[in-house]
């Protein structure tokens, strides 16, 4: 509503002749009051005057402000009057509009931006692709037999002039054809073709497993600068600079100003005359011979049978087997086994873990282990079980394998041979396994094998009784130096309990109980 002046009349009327008002000031003084009172009230006048132009006046109520200027303005409508409600409805409405309007163009402003960022992703990665394409051609352009042949490899026996190979390089490192040599020096092949054995006239020998960057000398494992491969119609390649290194017998004179590298086996006397004799191949690692039977101390004697908590009769030929000395074979890291050993009379473990497939022992151990778990549910640690038993050679080439990938993604900075080296440490490397045997197994009550189940009260009764039943802790705490592995309280291994016994009561691991009984008078 407009403001108004409460001292100002809110009716004129028309002057008289002497331009005085017709109605006497008391009258008028009254009128005036009257209409005061009744405005301040908000109550409208009954009835309309008129003015001097003859046009009703409006009531005060309905005075309205001008009309907006411009063509096309409209009158403001009396407030409460149905006009006034459809213009209030109309303003009101005209923000909700604008914010949905608002909200429409942030939603499609988003979904541009979006399918922009997306463009983007796919153009990025098609990038990516491409870039690992060519990578990947690259390497696949630079296998062994498209690398760099620098030299050319004369194999010869003296005085011949022999057969001309030429090297290759791998990843800078310089090959030579170990099959051509073998056959030009006399050397027996065997083995598989993952893994072969070159032996030369004395028996001594050298492995190669293809793919790997270690070798194995007389049964010790030795590292090349890299890997064994596989070329020209299964031939097997491996570094020159290891042969330099570990083969005696076979001379390498290199001639840098014709590039070639003669290779032969060296002659000790006869080579003018045409009958030359040659000196013997040998290596330079020897290994470790292994032990040749059993001398027993006569002064030993019979052990007395154990008292148990449960009638384990029926397995007493199993953990005290007539033939005693059948079960006492040492296989570490310099007593190897052969890669295609399997045991004949593998079976399952009763007590493997629930959550995979049953592990197998040789039978003899593993009906000598139900026992012992027998005696063990009864002494209250009945959540031991076995998580391991015998492992094949290829089995356990996998093994090492994902062990060795592990240390080295887990510290980049460490080479393929110093990972190996931490590997050792607590794995065995292929053919150096005793789980190959079928005479040991894992057993814990942990979710994974772990120093820390020497805690466990079920340690403590494995240690005190293991040999009762024919096993023992293969690898001690206090043994580290003469096993060659870390502490492994979860690993136990079998030999009966005559041997257990004595090594129990002598406080002897493995490797120096056999080496005690191959000094023992017979």
């Amino acid at each position: 509503m407009n403001q108004f002046d409460e001292n100002s009349e809110f009716v004129r009327r028309k002057p008289t002749g002497d331009g005085t008002s017709q109605t006497p000031p008391a009258q008028r003084e009254s009128a005036s009051s009257d209409v005061r009172s009744r405005t301040y009230s908000g109550i409208r006048p009954a009835q309309n005057k008129v003015q001097s132009s003859g046009r009703p006046l409006r009531p005060i109520g309905d005075v309205r402000r001008p009309a907006p200027s411009g063509t096309g303005a409209r009158r403001q409508a009396p407030a409460g009057s149905a006009a006034g409600a459809s213009s209030r409805s109309a303003s009101e409405a005209k923000p909700k509009n604008t914010v949905q309007n608002r909200k429409r163009a942030d939603k499609s402003k988003s979904r541009k931006t979006l399918v922009r960022n997306l463009l983007v992703f796919v153009a990025m990665f098609a990038a990516l692709l491409i870039i690992g394409a060519s990578v990947t051609l690259s390497s696949l352009r630079s296998t062994p037999e498209k690398e760099s042949k620098n030299y050319t490899l004369c194999y010869m026996t003296a005085g011949d002039e022999g057969t001309e190979i030429q090297s290759v390089t791998v990843n800078k490192v310089l090959y030579m054809n170990m099959t051509e040599l073998a056959e030009d020096c006399g050397f027996t092949v065997s083995g598989s073709k993952a893994s072969l054995r070159f032996t030369a006239d004395k028996g001594e020998y050298v492995e190669f497993t293809i793919g790997n960057v270690s070798a194995k000398i007389n049964g010790d494992i030795v590292n090349m600068e890299g890997a064994a491969l596989i070329r020209d119609e299964e031939n097997v390649w491996i570094p020159l600079s290891f042969a330099e290194s570990y083969f005696c017998g076979i001379s390498f004179d290199k001639d840098e100003e014709k590039r070639t590298i003669s290779i032969s086996r060296e002659a000790t006397s006869g080579t003018s005359s045409g009958n030359a004799e040659y000196a013997d191949i040998t290596f330079r690692i020897k290994g470790s011979a292994a032990i040749q039977g059993i001398d027993e101390d006569p002064s030993i004697g019979d052990i007395e049978t154990p008292e148990f908590q449960n009638d384990l009769s029926a397995y007493e030929q199993y953990m005290n087997p007539e033939d005693r000395d059948a079960y006492l074979i040492l296989v570490n890291k310099t007593n190897t086994i052969s890669s295609d050993s399997v045991p004949d009379n593998l079976i399952p473990i009763e007590n493997t873990r629930t959550d995979r497939a049953k592990e197998q022992m040789v039978e003899c151990a593993e009906k000598a282990l139900e026992a012992l778990f027998i005696e063990l549910y009864s002494a209250g640690y009945t959540d031991v079980s076995v998580t391991s038993g015998y492992r094949s050679y290829n089995k356990q080439v996998s093994l090492f394998n994902t062990y060795l990938q592990n240390e080295m993604k887990n510290n980049p900075s460490l080479s393929e041979a110093e990972a190996k080296e931490i590997v050792l440490t607590y794995s065995a490397f292929p053919g150096t396994s005793e789980h190959q045997t079928g005479l040991c197994c894992d057993m814990h009550n942990l979710s994974a094998a772990n120093v820390s189940f020497a805690n466990k009260d079920a340690y403590k009764w494995l240690i005190e009784n293991c040999y009762k039943f024919g096993f023992i802790l293969r690898f001690p705490e206090d043994k580290t130096e003469i096993t060659g592995y870390s502490f492994e309280p979860w690993h136990y291994r079998f030999v009966g309990r005559y041997h257990a016994t004595r090594m129990h009561d002598l406080g002897m691991c493995l490797e120096e109980y056999t080496a005690y009984l191959s000094r023992v008078p017979s």
